[in-house]
């Protein structure tokens, strides 16, 4: 007998975040490039920005054309949200304050979105928006990379970096929600 689902969140019913999932308009459009197992992790949180974000577009695969994924949107108006490498560090729009029409943001374990990059070249191609967390991650899953954080996490804190004052970052707290629940669920085995 399969669990009943939760049609605001996606989650079980007994585990429900929607009473923690804000809805937001962004100040970009956002496409996920989600990993294809990291789509079959029960914790992912690129479902949940799917659903809380107005206009936002999931993708699920290895391999992808820019095409496939923005159309005829010419290359000046995407960026990659992804780490800045030494060279590109002072050359990344997040530095300079500015933000594109689109952003791309992978979605897996770094090890996963690496090899996304990898398997796709023409990703690292694409001008880079880059964050500088300021505070540690709250989610579940823990990171192999210092300061990284969730797809979530990393979304909302370009958004309230674009568009201050906004209360994006409010919607971080559906990870401390999820924690709690995960908490109570491992009590009660």
């Amino acid at each position: 007998m399969s669990r009943a689902v939760c049609d605001g969140c996606g989650r079980p019913q007994s585990v429900c975040l929607c009473s923690h999932l804000k809805h937001y308009t962004l100040p970009f459009n956002l496409v996920i490039w989600q990993d294809p197992d990291e789509a079959k992790h029960p914790l992912s949180t690129a479902p949940l920005l799917e659903r809380s974000i107005a206009g936002c577009q999931r993708l699920i695969g290895d391999t992808f054309e820019y095409r496939d994924l923005f159309g005829e949107a010419p290359r000046d108006k995407v960026a990659l949200l992804y780490p800045a490498d030494d060279q590109s560090d002072d050359q990344s729009d997040a530095a300079k304050g500015s933000c594109r029409e689109i952003v791309l943001v992978l979605d897996g374990t770094w090890r996963k979105v690496r090899r996304l990059t990898l398997i796709n070249p023409w990703l690292l191609d694409l001008p880079r928006v880059s964050l500088h967390p300021d505070r540690p991650s709250e989610y579940l899953r823990s990171s192999d990379v210092e300061a990284g954080v969730s797809t979530l996490e990393a979304v909302l804190m370009l958004a309230d970096q674009q568009a201050p004052g906004l209360g994006y970052l409010e919607g971080i707290g559906v990870l401390a929600r999820m924690a709690e629940l995960q908490d109570l669920a491992r009590k009660k085995q």
